[in-house]
């Protein structure tokens, strides 16, 4: 369910941002506040499944852990790639698709995908030691320290595209991995754990969320997205934990239908599959878009249309894969 929150937020930002007409303050708002969440979220999530499916000894082989990351870079490739022909309309630039498919170009709507498909590879090799390592409270906090002072340093002195996914650089729109770590590590120090936080946890993130919104109001700069600061980074803290603890409570108390949380469990699907969406409709209609009850309208088809989808495509294959029937005599 988490990750279902995190896919549906998500949606609803790009639809703001793609296909509706600017002027509406409130969706912009909102999309602002998901986007602080977003790649947090998911950083999070990423790291407890992550030390979950280790405590449960779900790793699989190298072969078969290499799927994920392969299907993380076939979804950026097809969302990057759709960028350029759809919003860039570079036309079928090879200079331009070669930095894609080598990652030295990482076009807009899809840069996440590319921090994961690294942090996915990463996770191949040292994935099995995250969840004990996050569980030692003094590596852990070692861990949160060097990924907050990562947040402000930027690396300037070698142009290398690949360094830019893994630390803060000028003049990029990307979604460098050390200083989002943290979240990474706190995904696996919770995994398992039963309760959604402690007093101090609260505390915490409430504090640290307090000091974003305080820096983001008064201050005639505010915390930097791209290259994120580390104010920007725990930013969203308070509301990670309320989203964690929502999650949580709706599972244990709603016996929810596979429909409600098919975005959580085909979230590449549901992101690509929205991308391409939206792209091909700014490309035809611009931004049509008007206000905020039309962008959660337009979220809302976009979900139940591409969950459809999948359901009907599961069926058609479980369908294929029953044996025939044995002709009547």
């Amino acid at each position: 369910m988490f990750k279902t929150l995190l896919v549906t937020g998500m949606i609803f930002a790009h639809v703001v941002q793609i296909v509706q007409a600017p002027g509406d303050r409130l969706a912009e708002g909102l999309s602002n506040v998901i986007n602080l969440i977003s790649f947090s979220g998911f950083l999070f999530a990423f790291g407890w499944g992550t030390a979950l499916s280790r405590r449960r000894d779900r790793a699989g082989t190298v072969w078969a852990r290499l799927k994920g990351p392969a299907q993380i870079l076939l979804a950026f490739y097809l969302s990057g790639i759709a960028h350029l022909l759809l919003i860039e309309r570079t036309g079928w630039s090879g200079t331009r698709i070669l930095g894609v498919v080598t990652l030295t170009d990482l076009p807009g709507h899809s840069e996440f995908l590319a921090s994961f498909f690294v942090l996915s590879l990463a996770m191949i090799g040292i994935g099995r030691w995250l969840g004990p390592l996050a569980a030692q409270p003094a590596i852990l906090a070692l861990g949160l320290a060097l990924s907050a002072l990562s947040g402000c340093v930027q690396i300037e002195a070698f142009d290398l595209p690949w360094l830019r996914i893994l630390f803060s650089a000028p003049n990029t729109t990307y979604f460098p991995l050390a200083p989002y770590a943290m979240w990474l590590f706190l995904g696996a120090f919770y995994a398992g754990k039963p309760e959604p936080f402690g007093r101090l946890a609260l505390c915490l993130a409430a504090l640290a969320t307090y000091g974003f919104l305080a820096v983001a109001m008064t201050a005639e700069r505010p915390p930097a997205r791209f290259p994120p600061s580390t104010l920007w980074v725990v930013g969203p803290a308070l509301f990670l934990l309320l989203y964690r603890a929502a999650s949580m409570a709706i599972v244990r108390r709603v016996a929810l239908p596979r429909f409600l949380t098919s975005p959580g469990r085909h979230v590449l699907i549901y992101l690509v599959a929205s991308n391409l969406a939206l792209f091909t409709c700014q490309t035809l209609f611009g931004h049509p878009v008007q206000g905020l009850a039309q962008t959660a309208l337009v979220t809302a088809a976009l979900i139940a249309a591409i969950g459809m989808a999948i359901e009907a495509a599961s069926t058609a294959m479980q369908t294929s894969r029953s044996p025939a029937r044995a002709a009547p005599t």
